[in-house]
């Protein structure tokens, strides 16, 4: 039985107990807020979350032959969103390198109404590929930078017109709910329009904010708090000596499926004045966020050789990945065996919860899906000391050991 256990999930709540109190006390205004804010170059739109943001674009954009060009991988209701709106026959993919943290290839189209992008892993994909395929075509540029890079910056690209965000209980900026985009100005005609389709919205209730942070309370005592967490995992562990079905995995599996802190289907709302003044509130709170986010990764990846750096984080560019989520890539045949792995050591993992791909065959999807598959997530760095770090880092260089020894075995 392991003696070390670390005190993180694979998720952080990346805000104080206090900020977390404030939000209920926001409840309580009867101040009225706008739920647009009007910029020399953009206007932010804000909604109740960034699907129903998102979900509100491709209505607007929506027509019987709407043809697109898009990622692999997305979350899971960005996916449902554009297979809800476009024919499978008419979203055409864009191929990625094979670190995925690049676009390596568009598809050659004769026609092309709309691009979306979503940015992995904490870091964005430079768009200047798209050049070409926007001047040829006119199409406009939508980007999810809810897991992008630095939020010092409003669009990743000077071609990119609108960019998506999420101020849920994980993200940052963080205000426990909502979303904003940016709509370029140029876009007089947009912004107007899904101005109102928002505002045609039912309103969000004060009891229905209420409710969403009550629910919101488990998640920060697990994510956040290292006393609650080590009562919670020395618990499964205790069980787990008696009931090796109850695992740190198991347990990870089951949370996250009941409790992921959203839904992918009760969003089309226009946010409550409770809601726009957390968000009003925490539209700059994502610097010391991003603080913390670049210092906690820099001690992780220093703790790895750039072979193994390659081999678990493909996609990493020598900057921060500014999520909470500590994602690490395995070979496909082999995830199970390394969530068993960190399981038994009492480390709290999960296989991919969040991408997905779309429910139809593509070019290269056996590519994506082997990739996509490959995909964990371990501890959250954000709240972790040095020497959890420390340990987190030795336990995947111990499995890489054994996984190599392996494939020596067999020759």
């Amino acid at each position: 039985m392991a003696k070390k256990i670390i005190k993180a999930s694979p998720d952080y709540l990346p805000l104080s107990f206090f900020e977390f109190v404030g939000h209920f006390f926001k409840l309580l205004t009867t101040k009225k807020y706008n739920h647009w804010i009007d910029f020399d170059n953009y206007t932010n739109v804000i909604g109740f979350s960034c699907r129903s943001l998102f979900e509100i674009c491709m209505e607007y954009f929506d027509n019987d032959d709407i043809i697109i060009a898009t990622t692999p991988l997305h979350h899971t209701s960005f996916r449902n969103i554009i297979e809800k709106f476009v024919k499978p026959e008419n979203i055409h993919i864009i191929k990625l390198n094979k670190n995925y943290n690049e676009i390596e290839e568009t598809p050659q189209m004769d026609k092309c109404d709309l691009v979306v992008i979503t940015h992995l892993f904490g870091q964005d994909m430079d768009l200047s590929r798209l050049v070409e395929l926007k001047d040829k075509h006119n199409c406009l540029i939508i980007e999810d930078r809810v897991q992008g890079g630095t939020l010092d910056i409003q669009f990743s690209h000077e071609i990119a017109d609108i960019a998506i965000y999420s101020s849920g209980m994980d993200k940052r900026p963080v205000a426990l709910g909502g979303g904003y985009m940016y709509i370029r100005k140029k876009h007089d005609k947009l912004i107007k329009k899904t101005i109102e389709m928002i505002d045609s919205l039912p309103r969000e209730k004060r009891r229905k904010r209420f409710t969403d942070l009550i629910k919101k309370i488990p998640s920060f005592l697990l994510c956040n708090s290292k006393v609650f967490s080590y009562l919670f995992f020395s618990t499964i562990r205790l069980f787990n000596f008696f009931f090796k079905k109850i695992s740190t995995l198991s347990i990870t599996k089951s949370y996250r499926k009941t409790n992921p802190g959203f839904t992918h289907f009760d969003y089309m709302w226009k946010p409550s004045n409770a809601l726009l003044k957390s968000m009003y509130k925490n539209f700059d709170n994502y610097e010391k966020i991003e603080i913390r986010f670049r210092e906690k990764y820099k001690i992780f990846t220093e703790c790895f050789s750039p072979e193994l750096k390659s081999y678990f984080f493909p996609w990493y560019k020598d900057s921060a990945c500014l999520t909470p989520y500590n994602t690490i890539l395995i070979e496909e045949h082999l995830v199970d065996q390394f969530l068993e792995f960190l399981s038994k050591s009492h480390i709290s993992c999960i296989s991919n919860p969040t991408y997905k791909l779309f429910n139809f065959s593509y070019e290269n999807d056996a590519r994506d899906l082997k990739f996509n598959n490959g995909i964990a997530y371990i501890p959250s760095l954000a709240n972790m000391s040095k020497k959890e770090i420390s340990f987190l880092s030795n336990k995947i260089k111990e499995f890489y050991n054994i996984i190599s020894s392996n494939k020596e075995k067999k020759k």
